[in-house]
């Protein structure tokens, strides 16, 4: 669906074009080299590594816990924000 591969497209997972896009619509790799999101990302990557270090371990299964359940929450909000944007859009046509 369109809104996974903006979704993967944003987040770096998607590096081929978009086929169902039309051509002025550019949607940026949000965490690009340099852009805030991936300078957030590095910034939870370091405070991972350090409570594994703290911990004595390689990894620690409740860090990846918190980690995999906030990527879930950031992508089932941001397909819900799609759809409300996608309904309003088509609301506002509807109504002109």
């Amino acid at each position: 669906m369109l809104k996974e591969q903006i979704f993967d497209k944003m987040n770096g997972f998607l590096t081929e074009g978009l086929h169902s896009l039309p051509e002025p619509c550019a949607i940026e790799d949000e965490f690009a080299e340099g852009k805030e999101c991936c300078l957030l990302y590095e910034g939870i990557y370091q405070a991972e590594r350090n409570l594994c270090e703290r911990f004595g371990e390689d990894e620690n299964e409740d860090v990846e816990t918190i980690l995999n359940s906030m990527e879930k929450i950031t992508r089932i909000l941001a397909m819900k924000m799609y759809e409300y944007g996608k309904n309003e859009c088509m609301v506002r046509a509807a109504n002109q």
